[in-house]
């Protein structure tokens, strides 16, 4: 029996003032559930005191009021409707009455229209809270100086003790539905400065988020330019000097994969500034197994040409039998072009790109001849916006590192001022990471 009486009370406690419940919606479950208990101890103080029929039925009327208000607002939602009706009924009807059934300004009533007021304040809002409020302020102090003209019109209490019992009620019971009132609406401002701190931190972040994504995209966007720009020039030069021939229509396709790679970068990148969670799934639909031989002999085939027309090598040393690995291809295409263009622009003349298969791993190595990276940069190479490069951005290598620990692996450089740099790069394939 206790227990379904236990469980009772904290299903109708839940639904009358659960944290769920819009503040003005659970301050008024309070006060009604305050004007019930209320009406219940005085209508039991009146009786055992015998002040009389009239504050009998006035305290029993005030209960009944109460707990109908309670009942038809949960039910029905229409929690403005009895507001006004609790202000009107209540607060302007029968707490006058009852000013001068219980003592007037000597009883506990001048603490009630205190309460009424505040919760006037709280339950209304705009023009219509200060109107009622001031009808009530009005009212109680005609109350007073009605009562002072006029004390005939007034109910005195007889003996001390029925004035001190009455003041102690009152008291208690104002202090407690206040202090609730008052707990209530600090927790909701504090709950509020809360999620307001925390959106704030949310949209610094996104900001940062924004500016790192168009710092980088703007990176990224280089390299399919490059080749494209590249490619263009050789296309322009043949067929000026020789027509179209098949190198001509293999530069043009290979301006037409750049374009299309780039288009997808600008996806990409849309759906990242629409969407985070969307972005990530993107990625996670995009894993498929890749084989990082084809991707770097691909890419060597690519910039061969550029380099060559620029003086430099680039020689290749691919394995045979590397195994695939569950990644995404354009990330990794993008990992290892930023390393081979890196090499490219800062060697002294020969580049030379090779990969193998290492027990369950594939490593990739690109070593250059060119002038080094400088040993008190070394450590932090890898960390956005360090370059070795005078105006360099410092974003590539940072975004090679993300790409590499994103599928499960990891990415070194060892390097010697004036002999060249090895960068290294172990994947096993994407893991949760992915995620990021």
């Amino acid at each position: 029996m206790v227990i379904h009486i236990s469980a009772f009370l904290r299903k109708t406690g839940g639904k009358l003032f659960g944290s769920r419940i819009e503040f003005r919606v659970r301050l008024f479950n309070i006060l009604a559930s305050a004007g019930v208990c209320i009406g219940f101890v005085f209508t039991v103080f009146d009786i055992i005191n015998n002040t009389g029929a009239i504050n009998v039925v006035t305290s029993a009327v005030s209960m009944i009021i109460s707990m109908a208000l309670l009942y038809y607002s949960s039910r029905s939602g229409r929690y403005q409707f009895c507001y006004m009706v609790t202000i009107i009924v209540i607060f302007l009807g029968i707490f006058p009455l009852f000013f001068f059934l219980a003592g007037a300004y000597y009883g506990s009533m001048p603490g009630f229209f205190i309460f009424a007021v505040v919760f006037t304040i709280l339950m209304l809002e705009g023009k219509k809270a200060l109107v009622m409020v001031v009808i009530e302020l009005t009212l109680y102090i005609s109350l007073f100086l009605i009562s002072y003209h006029y004390p005939q019109t007034i109910k005195w209490y007889t003996t001390n003790l029925e004035m001190l019992l009455d003041t102690m009620i009152s008291f208690v019971v104002i202090s407690v539905s206040l202090g609730i009132t008052m707990f209530l609406h600090l927790r909701l401002y504090n709950r509020q400065n809360r999620e307001l701190e925390a959106a704030r931190k949310q949209a610094e972040e996104f900001a940062e988020m924004k500016s790192e994504l168009f710092a980088g995209m703007s990176h990224e966007m280089r390299t399919p330019l490059t080749v494209m720009s590249a490619y263009a020039q050789f296309a322009v030069e043949q067929i000026r000097n020789e027509g179209a021939n098949e190198q001509t229509l293999a530069d043009l396709a290979s301006i037409s994969d750049e374009a299309k790679r780039l288009a997808e970068m600008a996806d990409g990148t849309l759906k990242i500034l629409m969407s985070t969670s969307e972005s990530n799934e993107t990625v996670r639909r995009k894993a498929s197994l890749v084989n990082l031989g084809d991707v770097s002999g691909r890419l060597a085939r690519l910039l061969e040409p550029i380099a060559s027309r620029k003086g430099r090598k680039l020689t290749a040393h691919i394995k045979d039998n590397i195994p695939d690995i569950l990644g995404n291809a354009d990330e990794l295409t993008q990992l290892l072009w930023n390393i081979l263009q890196n090499a490219l622009t800062h060697s002294g003349g020969n580049t030379e790109l090779s990969a193998e298969a290492y027990g369950g791993s594939v490593i990739v190595t690109v070593k250059d001849d060119g002038g080094g990276i400088d040993a008190s940069l070394l450590p932090r190479i890898f960390e956005r916006g360090v370059s070795g490069k005078k105006g360099g951005t410092g974003i590539g290598l940072s975004i090679c590192r993300d790409i590499a620990m994103r599928h499960g692996g990891d990415i070194r450089a060892e390097s010697e001022t004036g002999k060249g740099t090895c960068i290294t790069v172990t994947l096993n394939g994407m893991t949760g990471g992915s995620d990021d």
